[in-house]
């Protein structure tokens, strides 16, 4: 099983899990937990003032000049599920692959408390597996599952995530021989 295919099954595990989950965006709003496979997405190039948009081969070499984070849509609140490593420790053995979730929330509030939405998100990613150790029908959920919060201060945006480890079947040896 290549880990792809793991990280995409994780990814839409997680937009199940948060489906009905609800946190305040840097627009002030209640939306939805944005999840992405390994990373953000990169902000679109800014386009001058008058000029078409960028060539999309420019684009895709990263030529097209500085990107405009302050135009880009802020991803908050986010989920990120990241392929960390595997061990395969024979060579007819099972995979072992860890999946970083890093998760990001946004809370403006003065009472700087938004450690508690990433806790919650957590929580959830930790009930569902407790629960039911299978993802897909294809992996185990392995234990010890981690979880940590952000050392510095960051307000209003906090960041904490989740290090899961899956067991992904073996592929079967077909050497004659042994």
């Amino acid at each position: 099983m290549v880990a792809t295919f793991l990280q995409d099954d994780l990814v839409e595990e997680l937009k199940e899990i948060f489906k009905d989950f609800r946190l305040k965006n840097p627009m002030g709003e209640l939306s939805e937990i944005n999840v992405f496979p390994q990373e953000l997405p990169v902000p679109a190039p800014a386009t001058p003032p008058g000029e078409s948009e960028a060539d999309p081969v420019l684009l895709e070499e990263g030529l097209a000049g500085d990107t405009d984070p302050a135009g880009a849509e802020d991803p908050y609140p986010y989920a990120i599920v990241r392929i960390e490593d595997g061990e395969i420790r024979t060579i007819d053995g099972e995979q072992t692959i860890t999946l970083l979730i890093i998760l990001g929330a946004y809370d403006n509030s003065l009472k700087n408390q938004g450690h508690k939405d990433i806790l919650n998100m957590i929580q959830k990613i930790y009930e569902r597996f407790a629960k039911n150790a299978i993802l897909a029908g294809k992996y185990e959920c392995l234990h010890p599952m981690q979880w940590s919060l952000q050392e510095e201060g960051s307000y209003p945006y906090f960041i904490g995530g989740m290090a899961l480890s899956f067991s992904v079947a073996a592929i079967r040896r077909e050497d004659p021989y042994i």
